[in-house]
């Protein structure tokens, strides 16, 4: 069902007993494939999702380099050289930084307590980490839905406070189409990080705070419920400015 690069990229979670089989696919996309796998027994779990990165080389991030602003600046000045340079050395960090940067970024939003996947473990080409749906299928994303307007007031809710709580944490998501918010038990979950920034050293994180706010109150409006994402984004951005987002 899997090819050798996907079998090779999962080794280390079936060697861990973390996953014991690779049941489909669940999307494929220009970054990375997902999978749901059946789960090891010391998870605790009956599936977890295996997100499978391609090459660096084969991606087609859309502008890239809004993202790439402070990415790099724990690096060695060797590795840095060597990504700047798009060695094979320097591709080869580069995959390690996004894949790092997802579970970096999963680890801390998921102990603050919004709304994303619970990060099990990684690879350099892989992630492993908290499945959303059931034996039927994979939880189905927000831009195939149509809520109801009280359960949009609801998920608005939920979902801007995630964006606020990234925030406080300096990370700001940088890439929310509807289809990287998934809708399960009545409650919406941000899923797909390896574009979030870091707002102390990216200069485009206000930009992308602003366009992330924009795609997801255009799609409540549909449902009924208005917000300003202008608004939203100035008056989130001003407290985080100010030292003051995490008061309330």
């Amino acid at each position: 069902m899997i090819d050798e690069e996907t079998a090779e990229a999962l080794g280390a979670f079936f060697a861990d007993g973390l996953i014991t089989d690779v049941l489909y696919r669940v999307r494929s996309g220009k970054e990375a494939d997902v999978y749901c796998c059946a789960a090891g027994a010391s998870t605790g779990r009956e599936f977890l999702a295996a997100k499978v990165y391609r090459p660096i080389e084969e991606r087609s991030f859309r502008n890239d380099f809004l993202y790439q602003a402070g990415r790099n600046r724990t690096l060695g000045r060797r590795d840095k050289l060597a990504i700047a340079k798009k060695s094979r050395h320097g591709l080869s960090m580069r995959e390690g930084v996004w894949v790092n940067s997802e579970f970096e970024t999963l680890a801390e939003m998921h102990a603050h307590g919004p709304s994303v996947p619970e990060p099990i473990s990684r690879s350099h080409s892989a992630l492993l980490m908290e499945y959303f749906g059931d034996a039927d299928g994979a939880a189905p994303m927000l831009q195939r839905l149509k809520l109801e307007r009280d359960n949009a007031e609801h998920c608005l809710r939920r979902i801007v406070a995630t964006v606020t709580l990234m925030l406080d944490s300096h990370r700001v998501h940088g890439d929310l189409p509807l289809y990287n918010i998934l809708y399960w038990s009545g409650e919406p979950f941000v899923i797909d990080f390896p574009p979030a920034v870091d707002a102390r050293f990216n200069p485009n994180a206000y930009e992308l705070l602003m366009r992330d706010l924009e795609t997801v109150c255009d799609y409540f409006a549909r449902c009924g419920t208005v917000a300003n994402s202008r608004q939203l984004a100035n008056a989130m951005w001003r407290r985080y400015r100010a030292g003051a987002l995490g008061t309330g």
